[in-house]
């Protein structure tokens, strides 16, 4: 497992706790994906917020690298120490991350002097794909069987849940 630089918070014990958070960030996020792409206005506006705020948040966990920020949660955590990481998000990173920082997270200035106007119907099959290459790419690195397992159990467990059953979690 990699060792996280100045982050007294991890502990393997912490990692497999976390990964209860980290499946059901990527359930809602596979979700609010299909619900922006299907559903009607307004409501579909709420989907497609929360699958940009998703993809913010797994984007960070998927792409950041040691030092970690505060008490953040990484993909490496689940590493063996000097893997490198074989995924990228390359659509989020080169277009939309530092847009949509603050177009989700921010009223900014950002938003009148250099706005940006998002297309789901556009934007985010491209986006579902890479994440969906980077998600299994990231799965398939981990080879402490303990973290596989609990992957594993995460994502059955999601995938079982009411109004999950027809959404592809794997």
């Amino acid at each position: 497992m990699a060792t996280p630089q100045g982050a007294q918070i991890f502990s393997r014990q912490n990692a497999l706790d976390a990964i209860e958070h980290i499946v059901y960030e990527y359930a809602n996020l596979i979700s609010a994906y299909r619900y922006s792409m299907n559903g009607q206005a307004p409501w579909r506006t709420h989907a497609d917020d929360a699958f940009l705020l998703g993809y913010r948040k797994l984007g960070d966990f998927l792409l950041k690298q040691y030092p970690r920020y505060e008490d953040d949660v990484l993909a490496l955590d689940y590493l063996p120490a000097g893997v490198i990481r074989s995924w990228d998000l390359p659509t989020w990173r080169r277009e939309w991350r530092n847009h949509m920082n603050k177009q989700l997270t921010h009223v900014a200035y950002t938003r009148v002097l250099a706005p940006r106007e998002w297309n789901h119907v556009e934007w985010n099959p491209t986006l579902v794909r890479e994440f969906r290459a980077a998600w299994k790419a990231f799965l398939a690195s981990i080879s402490d069987s303990a973290f596989v397992d609990g992957f594993d159990k995460q994502i059955d467990y999601c995938q079982a849940k009411d109004g999950f059953e027809s959404i592809e979690l794997r």
